[in-house]
């Protein structure tokens, strides 16, 4: 499959990968990255939502938690929908998910999913090199920190709306939506706004 994003360069990914059989046994659909190819604001999520991406085919759209995000997209102009239910928003900014696949009753998924489908996560940072990576949750963080900043990640308790910086990439971890409060995503935002005119 190949998945046209905004702007341009398409990002490439198997259209019918069958590497985690209870994945496949699960899925609706296969949900790959979706947004701006000039994006310098990446969203890296766990997987996608069984009443969200899964049905949508976008990451972050539909549930709870997409509409809770997408309201965080809309407050930052990296969105240029006002509604948060819209299923295919206009973004500025790209969101992505470590596993491409609902896992069965929406659980987290296993270490072997999450290093099957790795690589795909790793070919969208290379191709798109945002400045600003934001994992969206405790497993995205878990595999974000090690990768990108050569250390664990903290609890995300402690990490959310955090800076942390190395080599000309800020990463700034956020609770997962569906487990922040309305006071945890308003100290995201506020730090995002100091933080994205110096990203252009």
């Amino acid at each position: 499959m190949i998945v046209e994003v905004h702007a341009g360069s398409p990002i490439r990914i198997p259209g019918a990968c069958s590497r985690c059989p209870a994945l496949v046994a699960n899925r609706r659909r296969i949900v790959p990255g979706y947004g701006s190819s000039e994006a310098r604001v990446l969203l890296v999520g766990e997987a996608p939502g069984y009443k969200g991406g899964d049905l949508t085919g976008v990451p972050f759209t539909r549930d709870r938690s997409g509409v809770r995000l997408q309201q965080v997209l809309i407050a930052l102009a990296l969105s240029e929908e006002t509604d948060p239910r819209v299923e295919r928003p206009r973004l500025h900014c790209f969101v992505t998910n470590i596993v491409r696949c609902n896992p069965p009753s929406n659980r987290t998924p296993s270490r072997t999913e999450m290093d099957n489908c790795l690589p795909y996560l790793w070919q969208e940072l290379e191709l798109l090199r945002p400045r600003i990576v934001v994992p969206v949750g405790g497993v995205a963080a878990q595999a974000i920190f090690p990768r990108l900043l050569g250390r664990p990640s903290p609890p995300i308790t402690q990490a959310h709306a955090q800076v942390f910086h190395r080599d000309g990439v800020v990463i700034v971890p956020m609770r997962h939506p569906a487990r922040s409060s309305n006071h945890e995503l308003d100290r995201f935002v506020a730090v995002m706004r100091l933080l994205l005119p110096a990203v252009g």
